[in-house]
């Protein structure tokens, strides 16, 4: 009876302590410097989310190592709801890029849900004479291997999209990395690089200038804030889709309550009119998720990403 009276005392806590989650602040450790693009949506979701958890999140920016440091951390604390990490594709590509991690971003990490997905434009220089996907794709198999593309690194979802598309399109191009989106605009401007992946904001005002075009889109359907700028999907290879995304992941093994009153609270943010608003401003589509549908994104994005790396031959130390 002793024993049975001191299982039921803690089987009791252990459902007290389930029911009561969050009891103190959350921390969410990002990828990434503050003051981007990423940072504001974060703050943007969190802030809300105290609403509904009743608990402040803390974000810790906690950049470098291609986001490993941010998620390893949160990989080894403990699996109690109180660590998070605002992931990126690095989540679902590291594993492949990093031969030595000291932790499986798959199996040590589970996915809350995405915030919003954040699709890639297609931009060239102007002084390339194409101005659709299709174009593209017969003027690079009319040239073959005279196209280059710029990515903001090896390994970058900027730099495997582009992969992808060469791998959908059966081209061949030359990637040129770079460390940063700055140093890749003057030389598209200059016409030293032919086309570029990657986001829609910081190229804004040489589209706007006419010094550089937008082909196209990765997203599977046109962004709201682009409605005449066409998919690559819908402009000749059917299917395509690969971009950048933002989304919420916590330690492996972390209790399903806990689990599931952060992904509600999350889809609530998300969900809210006026962030929904804020979000398509900023180019991005909301994507607030189930706890199924982050777990089933995450894993087809390994697989496609896998793919990616095993073509570029591309590794990281």
């Amino acid at each position: 009876m002793r024993v049975f009276g001191a299982f039921a005392l803690a089987l009791s806590a252990t459902l007290a302590s389930a029911q009561s989650y969050p009891t103190k602040p959350i921390h969410l450790l990002l990828t990434f410097s503050s003051g981007g693009q990423a940072d504001l949506l974060a703050r943007m979701v969190t802030e809300k989310m105290r609403t509904t958890l009743g608990q402040p999140v803390l974000i810790e920016p906690k950049p470098g190592a291609g986001g490993n440091l941010a998620m390893e951390a949160t990989a080894k604390a403990p699996p109690d709801g109180y660590t998070l990490v605002f992931g990126t594709p690095a989540v679902a590509i590291n594993g492949r890029l990093y031969k030595d991690l000291s932790y499986d971003p798959l199996r040590d990490l589970t996915a809350l849900s995405l915030a919003a997905l954040g699709p890639y434009v297609v931009y060239a220089s102007s002084a390339l004479p194409v101005n659709s996907i299709s174009e593209l794709i017969a003027y690079a198999k009319a040239k073959p291997g005279e196209l280059n593309y710029a990515s903001v690194g090896i390994g970058s979802g900027t730099h495997l999209a582009a992969v992808l598309f060469t791998l959908a399109a059966g081209i061949q191009m030359t990637h040129v990395p770079y460390k940063g989106i700055q140093q890749i605009a003057p030389d598209l401007v200059a016409g030293s690089v032919h086309l570029t992946f990657n986001a829609l904001g910081p190229l804004a005002q040489f589209v706007q200038s006419g010094r550089v075009k937008m082909l196209a889109t990765t997203s599977a359907r046109r962004i709201p804030s682009l409605p005449d700028v066409p998919t690559v999907a819908e402009s000749g290879l059917p299917g395509f889709e690969a971009g950048g995304w933002y989304g919420f992941f916590t330690t492996a093994g972390t209790p399903r309550d806990a689990l599931q009153k952060l992904n509600a609270s999350i889809a609530a943010a998300v969900g809210d009119p006026e962030i929904s608003q804020r979000i398509e401003k900023m180019g991005l589509v909301p994507a607030p998720q189930t706890l199924d549908e982050a777990s089933r994104f995450v894993a087809a994005e390994a697989e496609k990403w896998g793919r990616a790396v095993a073509a570029s031959g591309a590794t990281a130390e």
